[in-house]
């Protein structure tokens, strides 16, 4: 197996990080995700991070947080997704006007990446009747619905819940004890999910009875289009994670090519690293040079980044052929991972751009195949 970001073949879009960094997530998450895919992310790899500066402050400037998200989630996607649920609740905490007492008291020790936060939000993406739901009562809210999944619960001291005031078209945003601390709240949290992908992220489902949550507790109030504005902002840009995933498969087949002095592999990884390189460059241009009106485009880049994490992952699992077909290998993780980035931050206009590459493509093969034909 390939310890990326060993022999990685695609490179940073800039500046390398520090050799120590490429070492520790080596050492702390890459050697262990084997072993982090069945029995879940330990807490104490994220604290090893903070203590290195790697979790919870982001890094400066943008383009080093983009390389660290690549080369986590590179070497273990479920480290990476537990990674990465933190920056929401950090994000909110710091913007927020006025936190509730409570809740401003987790700030400090979620930028210091000493504690550790978990996020449930998705369910706002959602058409249809909110769920769940927050109503105004005196000294704070009142919250009734269900979670499909928290992620982190178990290695959690916090979660940032998001439920929608339907009344006043408004999100309420809470800061809540999660399953590490102490004190967590009257949440009726089910078993860990059986996922076939990230499952090693301590991801559960809740269920909210009217649970009382006081002022204390809440973050901000924002309104509801504001908060969907930015959502849909968001979720339009490639991920990192995707271009990480794709240097960690497009290495691994680097690694077969000189292992068996294989010309077709060598020109594989070749081929698919210039278009990873390519194509993520343009990714962060867009992302740098923030325009709405490139909406659209970064709707496009982010399909074909999901298309190339796909078509790289599944290319190693060729590669490899039967041996890639043993539950935990390797190959078989990262194909996982590649699945579960096609619908992780999903959206209709996302997922209309994904699928709407797919018929582009299928057209083009059907058009070039009747071409051939016809010669």
């Amino acid at each position: 197996m390939v310890a990326f970001p060993i022999g990685d073949v695609v490179g940073p879009d800039r500046e390398p990080l520090p050799p120590h960094v490429h070492e520790l997530i080596a050492a702390q998450v890459g050697e262990s995700a084997a072993v982090i895919d069945r029995t879940g992310v330990p807490r104490e790899t994220l604290l090893e991070l903070g203590r290195h500066g790697l979790f919870g402050s982001a890094l400066e400037p943008a383009w080093a947080q983009r390389e660290l998200a690549e080369l986590i989630a590179g070497a273990d996607g479920d480290t990476w997704f537990c990674w990465v649920q933190h920056g929401t609740p950090l994000r909110t905490v710091q913007a927020a006007p006025d936190p509730g007492p409570w809740a401003a008291t987790w700030r400090d020790p979620l930028q210091a990446g000493s504690a550790i936060a978990a996020v449930a939000f998705a369910h706002l993406r959602r058409p249809g009747e909110p769920n769940p739901i927050a109503r105004r009562v005196p000294g704070g809210w009142r919250i009734h619905g269900t979670l499909d999944w928290i992620t982190s619960w178990d290695i959690a001291d916090v979660v940032l819940l998001m439920a929608r005031d339907r009344d006043c078209d408004q999100v309420v945003q809470v800061l809540l004890p999660a399953g590490h601390h102490p004190s967590s709240p009257d949440l009726r949290v089910g078993p860990m999910l059986d996922l076939i992908a990230m499952r090693g992220t301590h991801t559960r489902p809740a269920h909210l009875d009217d649970v009382f949550v006081a002022d204390d507790y809440v973050v901000d109030v924002v309104p509801m289009d504001r908060w969907r504005a930015a959502d849909d902002a968001k979720t339009a840009h490639a991920s990192p994670a995707a271009f990480g995933v794709t240097r960690s498969a497009i290495a691994e087949l680097a690694q077969l090519a000189r292992e068996r002095s294989s010309e077709t592999l060598h020109h594989l990884s070749e081929a698919l690293g210039q278009e990873c390189r390519q194509l993520r460059h343009h990714a962060y241009e867009l992302l740098d040079d923030s325009d709405p009106a490139d909406r659209d485009e970064h709707l496009r880049v982010r399909a074909h980044s999901l298309d190339l994490v796909m078509r790289a992952t599944t290319a190693v699992v060729t590669a490899r052929a039967g041996a890639a077909m043993m539950a935990g290998d390797s190959a078989e993780r990262r194909v996982r991972t590649a699945l579960f980035l096609q619908v992780q931050a999903q959206t209709p206009a996302s997922r209309e751009s994904s699928l709407q590459l797919g018929i582009s493509e299928s057209e083009n093969l059907v058009e070039s195949t009747f071409r051939a034909r016809l010669r």
